[in-house]
C-alpha cells in the first residue's frame, strides 16, 4: 500500500528531486506560482509542513523557521480550505511533519483530513520510536520516510530498525541542520552503501545544504538516487521571486542527468 511513493521517487536513467516549500511563503501568490512551476517542471515530489505551532527540533534551520513565521497560521493551518488548494497543485506530496502535529505515537493532532492524498510522511529525526509511528502512518496506507544522517560508522541498530520499518525513500542528512552545508565525499558514498546493505530497495536522498548544480553533481558521484532542497529553495523564492525561483529550479532540474555512480 505504500509502494507508490517507492516507486515515485526510484526515477530510473537520473536523479530524483523533491523539493520543500511551504504554502504561503513569502506571499500567497507567490508560493503558488513556485509549486506550479515546481509540478511542471518535473519534480518528483513536493514537501509542505504539517504543524500547528512553532514548535521544531533542533535540526530545524533559521531560514525553514523564519519562511514558516511569514506563512502564518492561517495558510498553514491543516484544516484549512486554502491549505487544500495549494496542495492540489502538487500530485505527490511529502507531508514534513514537525512535533506539534505529532506529539507522541498515540497523538496525531493535525486531523485526519490531512493525510488524505499523502504519498508519505518525514517526521523530524527525533520522533522515536520510530517504528511505532510506522506503524500509525501505515493504518493510514501512507509511508513514513525513514530520516537519517550522514555518519563514520556503521548502520546502528536503532538506524537498522529505522530502516526496516520506513518506506518511500531514505532520507539522508549531510548535516545537523536544515540550510546548513555537509561534506560531500566518500564519506557519504560509504554511507549509502551501508544504508542499501538493509534496505537495497529503497533509493537513497540527500537533504540539507544542497543549492546549485554543483552540489547535485557532488552527491550523484557517491551514488545517491535523489536530492531535496529546501532552505535555498526557500531563499531563492524569498529574496527574487517566482521568476528567480523558476530559473534556479529549471538549472536544478537539468542537473538530474548527473552521471550517476554505479552501485556496487
Amino acid at each position: 500500500m505504500t509502494a507508490p511513493l517507492r516507486e515515485q521517487a526510484a526515477v530510473p536513467g537520473r536523479l530524483g528531486f523533491g523539493i520543500y516549500l511551504i504554502p504561503g511563503f513569502p506571499d500567497w501568490e507567490t508560493s503558488l506560482a513556485a509549486v506550479r512551476a515546481a509540478v511542471a517542471g518535473g519534480v518528483d515530489f513536493v514537501e509542505f509542513p504539517i504543524l500547528l505551532d512553532a514548535d521544531f527540533s533542533a535540526s530545524t534551520g533559521g531560514v525553514v523557521a523564519e519562511a514558516l513565521a511569514k506563512a502564518g497560521p492561517d495558510n498553514l493551518d491543516p484544516r484549512s480550505p486554502r491549505l487544500r488548494e495549494w496542495l492540489a497543485e502538487a500530485p505527490v506530496r511529502v507531508g514534513v511533519v514537525y512535533r506539534s502535529a505529532w506529539p507522541s505515537v498515540d497523538q496525531w493532532r493535525a486531523g485526519d483530513e490531512i493525510l488524505a492524498g499523502c504519498a508519505g510522511l518525514l517526521c523530524e529525526h527525533d520522533a522515536r520510536p520510530f517504528p511505532e509511528y510506522a506503524v500509525r502512518a501505515r493504518r493510514h496506507g501512507i509511508a513514513l520516510v525513514p530520516p537519517l544522517r550522514v555518519t563514520a560508522g556503521p548502520v546502528t541498530d536503532e538506524e537498522r530498525d529505522t530502516l526496516g520499518s520506513g518506506d518511500g525513500f531514505v532520507y539522508l542528512a549531510l548535516s545537523s541542520e536544515t540550510g546548513r552545508a555537509g561534506t560531500v565525499d566518500s564519506g557519504l558514498g560509504r554511507r549509502i552503501d551501508d544504508i542499501r546493505g538493509v534496505r537495497p530497495d529503497l533509493p537513497v536522498y540527500t537533504a540539507f545544504g544542497i543549492r546549485d548544480p554543483g552540489d547535485v553533481a557532488a552527491v550523484a558521484r557517491q551514488g545517491a538516487d535523489g536530492f531535496i532542497v529546501g532552505s535555498h529553495a526557500l531563499t531563492v523564492l524569498g529574496d527574487g521571486g517566482a521568476a528567480a525561483f523558476g530559473r534556479w529550479f529549471s538549472g536544478m532540474a537539468a542537473a538530474r542527468s548527473q552521471p550517476m555512480r554505479v552501485r556496487t
